[in-house]
């Protein structure tokens, strides 16, 4: 997971962008009347999201109350669909600033293309925050879709939040390595001494929900083909050397490439004539 900074971007001002060019002028009306409620439940976001303790914004949520609450809802998720998100629209440059800060790489899985927004909290059903920035993470449609509308009833249930959650100090991202007769290599999550049983409960959510080791494994197979060419006929020593070096080279050392480089260098099966096996990933 990428960390990014959270967005400059007061939240009662973007609220105020997005409904600027509201028609007719009672629709206006309405929204604005609700520019309060949007801003304190902004602050209460970012607050919450600071001490991984979205889920006890359970107050903010949806409150099924007859017609007019449906209607009052379906007015503030359109300030998403059709105010921010949509080309055109009053907030779509706040939208495009968003994505933007992601420089087009996917923060939740570090692969994929950043094209969309989305909600850390859904706006379904906290619609209070359809356009909260703190709220509106930059990722791609696999990333987006996997997540889906999912609500959090405990520390331990929220996905990792790129603007508040910052994992990069520690190596906690492992590879595995399968000797044949079907020789593959998988990857886990190995927890960092130092963090606390939520924490460690939470990347372990977030790597399952976005499939991160199904994503890393796939590509495995490609990466060793070209090694193991490049690897044929050197010693034992220059080999774990190579591997090793090329594992530390890698920026990010919770990379899936810099990961895989640790085991191979670590296991004296894949040295000693490992790499000429086929592999699949």
């Amino acid at each position: 997971m990428k960390p990014l900074p959270l967005p400059a971007l007061d939240a009662r001002t973007v609220y105020g962008t997005c409904i600027s060019k509201t028609r007719p002028a009672k629709a206006k009306a309405r929204l604005t009347q609700l520019e309060d409620q949007v801003a304190a439940a902004a602050a209460e976001f970012e607050k919450a999201a600071e001490a991984a303790a979205l889920h006890t914004l359970g107050h903010l949520k949806d409150q099924p109350d007859g017609d007019k609450t449906a209607s009052r809802n379906k007015a503030l998720t359109g300030c998403y669909t059709s105010r921010m998100a949509r080309k055109g629209s009053a907030g779509r440059h706040i939208y495009n600033q968003l994505l933007k800060a992601a420089n087009g790489l996917c923060p939740l899985c570090g692969h994929g293309y950043a094209n969309t927004l989305d909600h850390q909290l859904p706006k379904s059903t906290y619609p209070l925050l359809a356009v909260t920035p703190a709220n509106l993470v930059p990722a791609c449609l696999t990333c987006n879709h996997a997540k889906g509308d999912s609500d959090p009833a405990s520390a331990q249930e929220q996905t990792l939040h790129p603007y508040f959650d910052d994992i990069t100090s520690h190596v906690w991202l492992a590879a595995r390595l399968t000797e044949p007769p079907e020789p593959g290599v998988s990857f886990y999550v190995a927890p960092h001494p130092d963090w606390t049983p939520t924490l460690t409960a939470r990347v372990q959510l977030h790597f399952r929900t976005f499939k991160l080791g199904k994503l890393y494994a796939a590509q495995v197979g490609t990466e060793l083909g070209a090694l193991n060419d490049y690897l044929q006929g050197k010693p034992y020593k220059a080999i774990v050397d190579e591997l090793q070096h090329r594992a530390a080279s890698y920026g990010t050392r919770n990379s899936w490439q810099a990961a895989l480089y640790r085991a191979l260098a670590a296991s004296p099966w894949y040295v000693k004539a490992g790499y000429l096996n086929e592999w699949d990933g």
